[in-house]
């Protein structure tokens, strides 16, 4: 997982994600002691297989009046978090009962320096959000155009539902915990974008086996 976040005393050089960004460009993998030390790796989930789905999410963090901040997190079909950044939006919005982001104990990417690994995970790959048009539009410029496709867990979710009998009730707006636990999940109990795109994985996949 390349999880982009920076103590406030210690900043990602551009050399540092520019080689990144060449590694990944290459088709190759980058191991711990190769990583700045700001991003680390877990232990990934076994899969036997994998297919080209790359499962995102983006959620706003902070914001003042100088800058917005959100979360991308991307996941790959064997259920590895590939990239997790707090990044710095170029469009300043007010979060009404959020965090300032001065009060962030991470220092986030610089969107340009983002926007540049994004595009290299979205090249190619079908992405998969839980809501598409919305989570989307957050995308850096480009990235969506250089995807093979986007695909919809909501709308995939109501279409695997109808057929199988599932009922929903029309009178309230459909959240992925909610899909989860209808289809036995355990529910989301945290808004980190990471798990949040592991999450939809999961739901994802679940729906494979339901179809």
């Amino acid at each position: 997982m390349f999880n982009f976040f920076k103590q406030k005393a210690s900043l990602a050089s551009a050399e540092n994600v520019g080689d990144i960004i060449d590694i990944l460009e290459r088709g190759g993998s980058v191991r711990g002691t190769q990583l700045p030390p700001h991003i680390f790796t877990p232990k990934a989930e076994h899969q036997v297989s994998a297919s080209d789905h790359i499962y995102f999410a983006v959620r706003s963090v902070a914001a003042d009046s100088r800058q917005h901040v959100l979360q991308y997190a991307f996941v790959d079909d064997r259920g590895n978090v590939v990239l997790s950044a707090f990044v710095r939006s170029s469009g300043a919005t007010a979060l009404y009962g959020g965090v300032c982001s001065e009060d962030l104990s991470v220092d986030p990417m610089e969107e340009a320096a983002f926007t540049g690994l994004a595009m290299k995970l979205c090249r190619g790959a079908t992405l998969v959000a839980f809501h598409r048009v919305l989570q989307g539009g957050l995308l850096p410029q480009g990235s969506l155009a250089a995807a093979s496709g986007a695909e919809c867990a909501w709308r995939r979710f109501q279409a695997v539902a109808r057929r199988k009998g599932i009922g929903l009730s029309r009178r309230e707006p459909l959240a992925l915990n909610d899909c989860l636990e209808k289809l036995g999940m355990e529910p989301l109990e945290s808004e980190d974008a990471a798990l949040r795109a592991l999450a939809i994985r999961r739901l994802w996949r679940r729906l494979d086996d339901l179809e």
